[in-house]
């Protein structure tokens, strides 16, 4: 009988010790495992908190973002077209009050535009409706075979821009006629041009 426990009792503590794989030349460190354990819980939760410390605002705002581009160039105008004949265009096409820049450059010696003009709407939605009945307009009141072409305007953008980009300009002359020279709007209503910041020259030229 005594044998047999000695036996019996080998074999148990053979199985104990095979399940968990002791590293023989691994030396004993008092409270070693619990540290590890504090220590690794934690670096897990100063992890966490880091992470909720983040507001998702500042992750967003790395993001880059697009202007909104709201100034159109329209070509293929054709050239006895008069500002007011483009303008009413604009408008029985479904756009009054829906844009605040106009410019129709025109040849001052020859009386008739460049055929090309630059538009700016007041919103995206703007934008695309004028995009989609311009791009390939021929409805023209006057007898013509030109199709009208849709861009972007460039490199001046927006309402401000193009105000800063005429406002000292010599198209804005007091010699030059007004139906030649740039129109700005509000609600629908003409308004007057913004002053020059400096003396404005006379032009030299036919434009």
């Amino acid at each position: 009988m005594q044998r047999y426990r000695r036996l019996r009792r080998a074999m148990t503590d053979s199985v104990f010790l095979g399940a968990f794989n002791f590293n023989e030349e691994e030396t004993y460190e008092a409270g070693r495992f619990s540290n590890e354990r504090v220590k690794a819980q934690e670096e897990a939760a100063s992890t966490a908190s880091t992470a909720a410390a983040t507001p998702e605002a500042s992750r967003d705002s790395t993001k880059p973002t697009t202007p909104v581009r709201t100034t159109v160039m329209l070509r293929n105008i054709p050239n006895n077209y008069s500002r007011e004949m483009f303008l009413a265009m604009l408008d029985e096409q479904g756009f009054a009050g829906r844009y605040d820049f106009v410019y129709l450059p025109c040849d001052f010696y020859r009386q008739a535009n460049l055929g090309y003009a630059f538009v700016n709407l007041v919103d995206a939605a703007a934008v695309d409706a004028l995009w989609s009945v311009f791009d390939g307009f021929s409805a023209w009141s006057l007898p013509t075979a030109k199709v009208c072409q849709v861009s972007w305007s460039g490199p001046h953008q927006g309402f401000k821009a193009h105000v800063e980009r005429y406002r000292n300009s010599p198209v804005m002359h007091r010699s030059v006629p007004d139906e030649y020279k740039p129109v700005i709007f509000k609600n629908g209503a003409r308004k007057n041009f913004p002053r020059p910041t400096k003396k404005v020259k006379a032009p030299t030229a036919g434009l």
